[in-house]
Formats: C-alpha cells, structure tokens, sequence
C-alpha cells in the first residue's frame, strides 16, 4: 500500500502539531493540541453559511447543537453530523469548517451535535447527549429557526468514534421507536472496541495505543466494550436500520470494521453503498486542502450524503 497523493505531507503536518505519543499528555493538553490542528491544517469556511449554537432538550436531558444553513437553503432534509476523537478530545470548533463545507457543498441545514466527553462523561454519557440533540431539533425545528424542513428526511454523518456514534443513533432510534431517519453516512467507522482493550496494531494517526487509551476512558468497566451500543459488530440487530454509504480507508486499522458494517446491513436488507479509499489514513477528512484526492473524497462523501438526504450537491 501506497500514501495517495498529499497524504504522507498531510500525515507528517498532523504528528508535528499533535506528536504520536500524545494520548500520554493530561487529557486537556491533549484537547488543546487537537483542537490546535485547525491552525496547523487551517480551512476558512465557506462565504454565506452562517452558523448559531443553541441547546435542546429530549426526555429531561439537555444537549449542545451547532446549527449551519448555506448561502439559501436549497431543500427540505437536514443533516446531522457528530464529530470524532475517540470520544474524549475534540470540540464544535475543532471541526467547524468541515461541517460548514458540508452544509455549504449540499445546501442543506446541518447540525452538528455535541456532548460531553469522556473520561469526565464515560458511556453511555456521549451516546445519550447526541440522542437528546438529535430527538430535541426534530421536535423543535421550527423554534429553531428550521422551519419548513421534514423530521423525517434527517441524514447521520459521523467519522471514527463519531461514525460510530451515528451507527449506534441509528439503532437506538429504531430500538426507541424514535426518528425515523432517511440515512446514515460513516468515515473510518470504529464499530468494536474489544480489540483494543490492549491495545493493537498501528497504523498512520491512529496507533493501538491511543485506541487502548480511548477505550478505556469509554468504558471504564470492561465489559462495557462487549455492549452492542458500543461495539455493534458484536450481537448488534442490522435489520431496520436507515440505507448508508460507508467509507473505509485501505490505510486505516480501522477499515475492517467498516467493511464488517456494509456486510452486515447488506444481509439484512439495507441499502448500502460501500467505498475503500485507496492510500487513505484514517479519517481524512482533514486532508482536503492538502490532498486532491483527498479533495475528491470529501466531494465524493458529499455527494452521497445529498443523495441519501434526497438531492444533489452544488457544482
């Protein structure tokens, strides 16, 4: 295997802003050098989309959104994306211009979900913090500022432990009988965390290490890393679950999971569109403005996302 184009000068800006032993550091050392990356790789957001932080509440718990809406709404879906960073580092500004980008490359709203993290907010802490967000704005969408779009068109979007989250969203709103939800998009899904109870193997920017360390400060208890609602390929029910598009990096130790996943949905009966992105490391999205295939992944996950949501990207 081979880096794709810009990937090893992407791989390298990463480990000299966030160095690979980092998950050593305290964790909120490690929550400013990772929030640091968008000074290291910055990416302005798109001129018109304009964004507004608001907090709903489902079921007594209060959960954090991040609202963006492009330079004219262009449809009636909406998107809902949950970031990564093993649950523990990572924020609503570390990966605001991407959620912006994808809000300005669909032209749907998108909101962007955020939670409390571990090791302060174990499992199911983070899990049930996005759920409130997600029932939460499809029940108040209008006092919102979302009126006129459908609670039934709502696309997850997620990558690593995000993608994992939106997974699991998709199985506890079925399990729930909560939303009914058009779609799921995944990035680098991580979908069984038992085979880094100690550790694993490395790959470029996700070491077994870090993947130890995370799952740990997940689930402090052991066996919660058997639970189906934080490893799914383990016992997890695929049937009734929205169609998706999965996306695993053939650099990534991490890429079995997400072919595991697109099986699974597949057997069951749900539509699925697989895709491996050859000479990627794990979620790349970073890599966009260093890397054109990197460039070219990302539109690719955009477009997808706007078919799932029930239109087509903007040129």
């Amino acid at each position: 295997m081979a880096y794709a184009d810009g990937i090893e000068k992407f791989v390298e800006t990463v480990n000299n802003a966030l160095p690979p032993d980092f998950y050593t550091y305290p964790v909120e050392q490690q929550r400013v050098l990772y929030d640091g990356l968008t000074e290291a790789l910055p990416i302005p957001v798109p001129d018109g989309v304009r964004h507004r932080d608001e907090t709903v509440t489902h079921q007594g718990r209060t959960a954090r959104i991040r609202i963006y809406e492009p330079a004219g709404r262009a449809d009636d879906a909406v998107l809902f994306y949950i970031r990564g960073g093993g649950f523990v580092i990572g924020s609503l500004h570390s990966h605001h211009s991407l959620v912006a980008e994808l809000a300005d490359r669909t032209g749907l709203a998108v909101v962007a979900l955020d939670f409390g993290m571990a090791p302060e907010n174990p499992f199911p802490g983070p899990l049930e913090d996005c759920y409130a967000g997600l029932c939460g704005t499809l029940a108040n969408l209008s006092a919102l500022g979302l009126g006129g779009i459908d609670p039934q068109r709502a696309v997850l979007c997620g990558e690593s432990s995000g993608a994992n989250m939106a997974v699991v969203l998709s199985m506890m709103a079925r399990d729930r009988g909560g939303p009914r939800l058009r779609g799921q998009a995944v990035i680098s899904p991580v979908l069984d965390f038992t085979r880094w109870r100690h550790g694993g193997e490395d790959a470029p920017l996700l070491s077994g290490g870090e993947m130890e360390f995370y799952t740990a400060c997940y689930c402090p208890e052991a066996a919660q890393a058997e639970h189906t609602y934080v490893s799914p390929l383990l016992g997890g029910a695929f049937d009734g679950l929205p169609p998706a598009y999965v996306v695993g990096c053939e650099m990534d130790s991490l890429c079995v999971d997400a072919e595991k996943y697109a099986a699974l949905l597949r057997e069951n009966g749900t539509p699925v569109t697989y895709v491996r992105e050859k000479g990627m490391v794990h979620a790349p999205v970073r890599a966009r403005r260093v890397s054109e295939p990197a460039a070219e992944f990302f539109a690719r996950y955009c477009a997808a996302v706007a078919e799932l949501a029930g239109r087509g990207t903007r040129p």
